[in-house]
C-alpha cells in the first residue's frame, strides 16, 4: 500500500499527550527504561512491605 503525498507529510500521533491548563506535555516515544526502572523499583518496594507480614 503506498502512501500519499498528503499521508507522507503528516507527523506520526504522538504516545502520549497532556494538557492541563498552560502545561502541555507530549510523549513521542515509550521510555522503556523509565519503565523498566519504575517497575523494577516498585515491585522491590512492594516485595519489601509484604514480605515482614
Amino acid at each position: 500500500m503506498s502512501r500519499t503525498l498528503a499521508t507522507a507529510n503528516t507527523r506520526p500521533r504522538p504516545f502520549l499527550e497532556i494538557r492541563i491548563g498552560g502545561l502541555h506535555l507530549t510523549v513521542d516515544r515509550i521510555p522503556y527504561r523509565l519503565l523498566t526502572l519504575v517497575t523494577t523499583l516498585g515491585g522491590a518496594f512492594a516485595g519489601g512491605v509484604w514480605y515482614p507480614r
